[in-house]
């Protein structure tokens, strides 16, 4: 039997019956089909799958579209139109007349749609919930690297700061106020085994402001002092029949060094001294020894206030003083007797410590006495000082 007689019988099993003959021949008239052909048992519809190794399931079940792989590149709505027919999709736009033949031609189209959309849903149905874990990813991603923008911003806003902070923290540390460099931060603790001898009598002279007014505040502008600026004119010192010559000086930025307690140390921290010079005066015969020191501090009332911590009998302070620099050959200002005498002068402080070089106490003798006065004209540097910003004051 030939697949023309026996197409009726293929169409009964695949379910329904077909259409009279006379609807086949105006449907496939109005595709421009051959008349001839179709008399001699050519079938449209004829399922020709299994001869090309496509064997189709007719068991009609939808899910079956899944077993194969349909190609969609080549469907095109305008196949039918080469072959004179409507496009499927525009079957209700179709006369009446028409009706018949809108069908077959709908069952045809939906047939290849079907396939496109089994083969489209074929391939996402693969990926499964992985297009949702994708978005989800690229959306994780994103905010990630958002958060990497917004972690990189607050990152370099927290270095800008840190930076700005230990600039802060440097001028501090390196700067003392009015603009002079130097001083400490905090108390140095003096060298082991050091003297803590006090003198015996301490006598406390007040600022004079009319005399040291135009310094009773640390100028801006004003200069450290230098060894040379304080002990270069007054490498000898005279008074009467007492001839002192200076064996050693120093300046130092370190105030707190010069001086021994902890009390004593706070207040030149807490007066703001950036540098203390500090020179040591014997006689010619060196019998008689006088160290004389100045601190260079913010105001008079620092000044003041660290000349009441340095008093030994000043029952509300701790006890403190200054070091000695005589050096080990000398046992004035390490043991024995000695006496001192301190001066407020605007905003330095000046110590005159004397005491005979073996400790000896100075009975009826009144050279100890002269020594002491002596020492006082150590200081000319604050007294040029002075005179210098006076001028300034007067212009």
């Amino acid at each position: 039997m030939s697949r023309a007689e026996s197409g009726f019988g293929r169409k009964k099993r695949r379910g329904g019956s077909r259409r009279a003959a006379g609807t086949h021949a105006e449907e496939h008239s109005d595709y421009g089909r051959d008349e001839d052909l179709y008399d001699q048992g050519y079938d449209p519809e004829e399922d020709f799958s299994a001869e090309y190794g496509h064997a189709q399931d007719r068991s009609g079940d939808q899910d079956s579209y899944e077993e194969y792989d349909y190609d969609d590149t080549g469907y095109d709505d305008t196949d039918y139109d080469d072959r004179g027919g409507d496009d499927p999709r525009a079957g209700e736009a179709v006369g009446g007349r028409r009706g018949g033949r809108r069908k077959g031609k709908e069952k045809r189209g939906v047939g290849r749609v079907s396939a496109f959309s089994a083969s489209a849903i074929k391939k996402v149905s693969v990926l499964g919930d992985r297009p949702n874990q994708i978005v989800y990813t690229l959306a994780e991603q994103s905010k990630r690297k958002r958060g990497t923008a917004v972690l990189g911003v607050l990152l370099g806003a927290f270095s800008i700061a840190l930076v700005a902070l230990l600039a802060v923290l440097a001028y501090q540390l390196f700067s003392g106020a009015g603009g002079s460099s130097g001083g400490d931060q905090s108390v140095v603790a003096p060298p082991d085994g050091h003297s803590t001898l006090t003198p015996e009598q301490y006598r406390f002279q007040e600022n004079d402001p009319e005399v040291f007014g135009p310094i009773d505040e640390r100028p801006a502008e004003a200069e450290p002092m230098t060894e040379d600026a304080v002990f270069g004119s007054v490498g000898e010192l005279e008074l009467g029949d007492m001839q002192l010559e200076l064996r050693d000086s120093a300046v130092t930025d370190s105030c707190t060094s010069m001086v021994w307690g902890e009390e004593l140390g706070q207040s030149l921290i807490d007066g703001d001294c950036v540098n203390a010079a500090s020179g040591v005066y014997t006689d010619s015969d060196n019998e008689y020894v006088a160290q004389v020191t100045l601190f260079d501090l913010a105001d008079s009332e620092a000044a003041t206030d660290t000349a009441a911590a340095l008093d030994p009998t000043n029952s509300e302070t701790d006890i403190g003083f200054l070091l000695s620099q005589t050096g080990e050959d000398v046992e004035g200002l390490q043991e024995g007797y000695s006496q001192a005498s301190t001066q407020v002068m605007g905003h330095y402080l000046a110590v005159f410590w004397t005491a005979k070089t073996d400790g000896s106490e100075p009975g009826d003798d009144s050279d100890l006495a002269t020594l002491d006065v002596a020492s006082m004209s150590a200081f000319s540097f604050v007294y040029d000082e002075v005179v210098a910003y006076r001028g300034d004051e007067g212009e």
